[in-house]
């Protein structure tokens, strides 16, 4: 089964979206790109994404404010914030607001690469895992039986 990874780029700096674009694209990934949160969050009502990358200084909103919002959105979404502002402030807020991952610019691409596809495999094994574990349950639990009774 071959599973397509949707991207979001959130970026006020089009060279940076036109980068990551052009990166992750490259790589099979389905990409789309806004400039700030608020596009950001009209595009999550709309589609999926398996994962975002939020640059922190947005013009109209700061990326770790961006992301409580998305994983209120999107729950499943890997979110990673990219800075070119660096701070321990910055850092802390990220970790507090369950960023999955915060890094750097200018970053280096086979990390950053590295980085995605090991969050996004991590994120679907876990959500493959619970619906195993919920049909499991399922199957072994005396109610769902008794709803057929004719197999007794």
């Amino acid at each position: 089964m071959i599973l397509i990874t949707n991207a979001l780029i959130i970026d006020d700096d089009s060279e940076v979206r036109n980068t990551l674009s052009a990166i992750l694209e490259s790589e099979g990934y389905l990409v789309e790109t806004v400039e700030n949160g608020k596009k950001a969050m009209k595009m999550c009502e709309k589609t999926p994404f398996d994962v975002a990358l939020i640059d922190i200084q947005l013009p109209d909103i700061k990326g770790t404010e961006l992301l409580r919002l998305l994983k209120e959105k999107q729950p499943k979404m890997v979110r990673i914030i990219i800075t070119g502002h660096p701070s321990i402030e910055n850092a802390a807020k990220s970790v507090n607001e369950q960023a999955d991952a915060y890094i750097m610019k200018p970053f280096d691409v086979p990390e950053l690469l590295g980085i995605i596809k090991r969050l996004v495999e991590e994120k679907k094994n876990a959500y493959f895992k619970m619906f195993a574990e919920l049909e499991q349950a399922k199957n072994n639990t005396p109610i769902f039986k008794y709803q057929q009774p004719n197999n007794w």
